[in-house]
C-alpha cells in the first residue's frame, strides 16, 4: 500500500466516524417535535390547545367506583393535574401524557385508577370548545420539582407535535394528605375534595 492509498482509508474512516456521531437516530427523526410552553400558559399547537390551571399532590388517592370509593395508596406521590384542551380546527382526541422527571425519566399516566371521569383520552375534543381535563400521575417524590408535563394526540405518530410544559413546584396549600376525586357536573366532570 502507498502512503496515498493509507491516507485515502483514513480519510475515509475519519468521514464515516464523523458521520456516525453527528446523524441522528432514527427514533430522534421521527420523534414528536416539540411545542414548549410554560405553567399557566396556552400552549398551542396546530391541532389544539392545552393549558394547566392547578396541580396537587397526595400520599393517597380516593376515587369513586361501584358500591363505594376505591382509595389508591403509593410509595412515592400523587401528582392531579387539573388542565383544560381543545381542537383548533377538527376533532381531535388526546391520548398521550407523560410526566418527565428531572433526571430525565419519563412516567406515563397512572392506569391503576381506572377510566375515572374527566381524565385526558375520555373525550374527543371539538374546535373552539374548551373541555376541562384530568392527569394523574404516581410519582416518586425525587421527580415531581422541576419535571414537565408532555401532551401529544398519540405517542405513535411520528413528526406530530407534543406540548412540552415546564412545570412550577407544586404550591404548599396544594401539598395533600389525601385527595378523593368525586363525580362533578355537566360543565367541570370532577370535584377535588381535600
Amino acid at each position: 500500500m502507498t502512503i496515498a492509498n493509507i491516507a485515502a482509508v483514513l480519510l475515509a474512516l475519519t468521514a464515516l466516524y464523523g458521520m456516525q456521531h453527528s446523524t441522528p437516530s432514527y427514533s430522534e427523526v421521527l420523534s414528536p417535535v416539540a411545542v414548549p410552553a410554560a405553567q399557566g400558559k396556552l400552549a398551542r399547537t396546530g391541532r389544539f390547545v392545552f393549558a394547566v390551571a392547578k396541580v396537587h399532590s397526595a400520599r393517597e388517592l380516593v376515587v369513586p367506583s361501584l358500591g363505594e370509593p376505591r382509595t389508591y395508596t403509593t410509595s412515592g406521590k400523587w401528582l392531579v393535574i387539573e388542565a383544560a384542551a381543545k381542537a383548533q380546527e377538527q376533532s381531535v382526541s388526546l391520548t398521550s401524557a407523560e410526566w418527565r422527571g428531572p433526571s430525565g425519566l419519563r412516567f406515563a399516566m397512572s392506569g391503576r385508577i381506572g377510566g375515572s371521569i374527566g381524565l385526558l383520552g375520555s373525550e374527543r375534543l371539538e374546535p373552539g370548545i374548551p373541555r376541562p381535563v384530568l392527569l394523574v400521575f404516581e410519582l416518586p417524590e425525587d421527580q415531581i420539582e422541576s419535571g414537565t408535563l408532555l401532551v401529544a394526540e398519540t405517542t405513535v405518530a411520528p413528526l406530530a407535535e407534543q406540548v412540552e410544559i415546564a412545570m412550577h413546584a407544586v404550591l404548599p396549600e396544594n401539598r395533600h394528605e389525601s385527595i378523593t376525586l368525586a363525580r362533578g357536573g355537566r360543565i367541570m366532570p370532577w370535584r377535588l375534595e381535600f
